[in-house]
C-alpha cells in the first residue's frame, strides 16, 4: 500500500514562489484593495452574479468571505487586508441589492429547528409534486396529500387549482368536490411519513 500524503520537508524542495499566495501580494494597503474590490463589484457581469446569489438566498457575509478569500488566493491581497477591508466590501454589497430592491439575507440564521427546516423541505417537496399532479387534473391526490400535511397547505392547492381554471384547464374546483373527501385534521394525527405516503 503506497502513501499518498506529501513526506515531511516536501514542500521546501518546490520552486519558491509557485503559487500567488507565496509571493508579495500586489496591494498592501487596504484602501488600495477597497478600490480594487468596487472597481470589480461595478463590472456589469460581476454585479449581476453577485446580485443573482444575493437574489437566490445567498447571505451577504458569506459572499464576502468567498469573495475575499480568492482574492488572497489569486495573490491581490493578503489575508490580514481581507480581515481590514471585509465590513466595507460587505456594506458595498448591502448596498447594491438595497438599490436592485432585492431581498437578501445578511447571514445564515438559525432560529429554525431541524424539524422546522425538515417540515419545510418536506413541504416545498410536496407542494412541487402537488403541482405537477395538478397539472395533470388529479385534484383527489392532492386532497389526500394536503390532508396529511395539514391545513395550512390548503390555501396553495386553492391556488393551484385557481391558476389551473384560470388557464383553461377544466379542473374541479373544491366547491365542486364533495366535502367528505377531505378530512379535518386531527391534532396528534400520524404524520405524512409514518402513514406510509
Amino acid at each position: 500500500m503506497a502513501m499518498m500524503a506529501p513526506i515531511p520537508g516536501q514542500s521546501l524542495t518546490d520552486e519558491p514562489q509557485n503559487f500567488a499566495w507565496e509571493r508579495p501580494p500586489e496591494y498592501t494597503d487596504p484602501n488600495d484593495a477597497i478600490m480594487f474590490h468596487l472597481d470589480r463589484l461595478a463590472e456589469e457581469p460581476i454585479a449581476e452574479s453577485v446580485l443573482f446569489l444575493m437574489e437566490f438566498g445567498y447571505p451577504v457575509d458569506v459572499l464576502t468571505r468567498s469573495i475575499l478569500t480568492g482574492a488572497v488566493s489569486e495573490g491581490i491581497h493578503s489575508i490580514d487586508v481581507s480581515l481590514i477591508i471585509s465590513d466595507v466590501i460587505e456594506t458595498e454589497m448591502i448596498y447594491m441589492a438595497t438599490t436592485a430592491g432585492i431581498d437578501f439575507k445578511e447571514t445564515f440564521t438559525e432560529d429554525k429547528t431541524d424539524d422546522e427546516l425538515q417540515e419545510e423541505k418536506l413541504t416545498a417537496l410536496i407542494l412541487k409534486k402537488l403541482d405537477d399532479k395538478l397539472g395533470k387534473g388529479n385534484t383527489e391526490f392532492a386532497r389526500e396529500t394536503l390532508a396529511a400535511v395539514g391545513s395550512a397547505g390548503e390555501d396553495e392547492l386553492q391556488a393551484m387549482q385557481d391558476s389551473a381554471a384560470s388557464m383553461g384547464e377544466g379542473m374541479a374546483t373544491e366547491e365542486e368536490l364533495p366535502s367528505e373527501e377531505v378530512p379535518s385534521p386531527v391534532p396528534g394525527d400520524q404524520g405524512l411519513m409514518s402513514r406510509g405516503v
